[in-house]
């Protein structure tokens, strides 16, 4: 008897071991060779809300990487991080870095102006949650560097995801301008930011003139590329602070660094960050579903051996009805390392993710 069921127990073991062994190799998948997380989301943090049959489904079915917007609670980002880590999610903070609301109230001063002089504190640039400070202001940089070394020191967390840094949009993507009522086939000075008076005097410190007195500052490369610069500077120190406590750093830019570039003065491929989560949200920019690759292969390009996950907007699907296998299947063809996702997903989408084929 006790023979047999020493028989029993060793194949009960070895069965054991192998079905660990299969999912093992299953969940390999769902990561990069160096440990990123294949698939990702972005998370609103709501009280009311079951995170744990959230993290549940998405790690089921892949999607191994969130970042979530806890606006600035600390507390509310501590009860989240335990529940993601009981399913092998990695939870990263969305951080919304120039562009800060309960900062702007604090410091007003800090926020930025438009070429007609005109302050954030007094005049609105499209929508109530834009209060963008000027990335010039060192007590600006000072206040970002302490918000991430706070971050830092929280258990479990996983590293920074950069959004909002950069400027309000000097051009609005040409999907989005009916909504607003806006036609912008040029950079008009009612949304041409960037012209805070201490960025107004560096500038003139550095180049001895001032770009308000240019017939079309707009055109001038040598104003451009200093504000561009001035959110780099921004977030160089935050990449030393996040690599100092074995963090990662990522950021979720604008679809391509040329257009970054030209809407918004965001040069990020020169951010060296560990890993890129581009916005390819292809139905803003009145694109379909192919645009992502070849977005994707510029992206790529600028930033390797950084990884790239393409991102998309979950509606942009919905509208053209694309095949997620078929969009995920272009984005790794043309280099990115997995998908990041805006919006709720369907169960269809979801599948995809599980089933996907590297």
């Amino acid at each position: 008897m006790k023979k047999i069921y020493s028989v029993i127990l060793r194949v009960l073991f070895v069965t054991a071991i192998v079905i660990l062994s299969a999912c093992s190799d299953n969940d390999k998948k769902y990561y990069t060779e160096d440990g990123l997380p294949r698939f990702w989301t972005w998370l609103d943090y709501r009280e009311s809300c079951d995170y744990d049959s959230l993290f549940s489904l998405y790690s089921s079915h892949g999607v191994r990487g969130v970042n979530v917007n806890t606006k600035g609670d600390i507390e509310a980002l501590k009860k989240v991080i335990p529940i993601a880590g009981k399913y092998n999610v990695d939870v990263y903070v969305w951080f919304w870095g120039i562009n800060q609301l309960k900062l702007a109230e604090k410091h007003p001063e800090w926020l930025d102006y438009n070429a007609k002089g005109e302050s954030m504190a007094t005049h609105k640039a499209y929508v109530d949650h834009y209060k963008f400070m000027n990335p010039a202001i060192p007590e600006f940089r000072k206040e970002l560097e302490a918000q991430v070394e706070e971050l830092c020191h929280i258990d479990g967390l996983k590293g920074i995801s950069l959004d909002f840094t950069r400027y309000v949009d000097a051009i609005l993507p040409e999907g989005i301008q009916p909504k607003y009522n806006i036609k912008q086939d040029k950079v008009y000075p009612e949304w041409d930011y960037g012209y805070h008076p201490f960025a107004i005097g560096k500038f003139k410190a550095l180049y001895n003139y001032d770009p308000r007195e240019l017939e079309d500052p707009t055109q001038d490369s040598a104003w451009h590329q200093f504000r561009l610069d001035q959110v780099t500077e921004c977030v160089a120190p935050l990449v030393d602070i996040v690599h100092k406590h074995g963090m990662k750093i990522s950021a979720s830019p604008f679809p391509t660094p040329s257009l970054s570039r030209l809407l918004v003065m965001q040069d990020w491929d020169k951010w060296k960050l560990d890993f890129y989560q581009p916005m390819i949200y292809y139905g803003f920019y009145n694109q379909d579903y192919k645009w992502m690759g070849a977005c994707t292969k510029e992206d790529v390009d600028a930033v390797s051996p950084a990884k790239v996950f393409s991102a998309i907007f979950l509606n942009d699907l919905k509208k053209d009805q694309a095949d997620p296998k078929m969009i995920i299947r272009l984005a790794m063809d043309n280099g990115s390392a997995g998908l990041a996702f805006f919006g709720r997903p369907d169960k269809s989408f979801l599948e995809s993710i599980k089933n996907f084929d590297k």
